[in-house]
């Protein structure tokens, strides 16, 4: 009899913290998250379903590439996996709501990356994100070279080759100055 009341006990008290209305302590995963992303998880499991934590708190951890110190090295980031078939809207709906970092992954990855840093938006291709990206912007980058529109000013101030088309028209200028003073200088004289 005692067996079956504990069994009961046991049943309802996973059932109620599966519906939510018992509190229960966060998971070691996610006990050193900050308030801020625990409430934003929170909020993404009422409103989209179910999330699956795949990472917060990694010792030492760096962004690929950079070598810069990571939000996962001191628990202020956190990568989940939406619901199935949630993945866009959750997206979506963090990056118009959220004040910190979002990132997506996609190539085989397929999760979400949140976390309390400034507010910054990003995609990543998984392992083939430098060829991914050169990919889909080449035109974009050609066609910007040689117009006068927004890239156009950035593309050449970052460019030394631009920097140098710019300093020989300036050079020309000058020697066209000079070559005026001598011929004045000599005339004068």
């Amino acid at each position: 009899m005692s067996s079956s009341l504990w069994l009961g006990r046991k049943l309802l008290v996973t059932l109620l913290a599966f519906v939510g209305l018992l509190a229960v302590a966060p998971a070691p995963a996610e006990a050193c998250m900050p308030g801020a992303l625990r409430e934003r998880l929170a909020q993404i499991r009422a409103k989209f379903g179910p999330v699956k934590v795949i990472s917060t708190h990694r010792p030492g951890a760096r962004i690929a590439g950079t070598g810069k110190r990571s939000y996962h090295a001191s628990c202020r980031a956190v990568d989940f996996v939406p619901a199935r078939g949630t993945y866009g809207r959750v997206a979506a709906w963090l990056k118009s709501h959220h004040n910190g970092g979002v990132g997506t992954y996609s190539c085989g990855m397929h999760h979400i990356h949140i976390d309390t840093g400034p507010r910054y938006r990003f995609h990543k291709c998984g392992h083939r994100s430098t060829r991914y990206a050169s990919k889909s912007r080449s035109k974009r980058y050609a066609y910007s070279k040689r117009s006068k529109g927004r890239y156009a000013s950035t593309w050449r101030s970052k460019k030394r080759y631009a920097s140098k088309w710019r300093s020989k028209k300036r050079y020309s200028h000058t020697r066209s100055k000079a070559r005026k003073r001598y011929t004045r200088t000599a005339r004068a004289s």
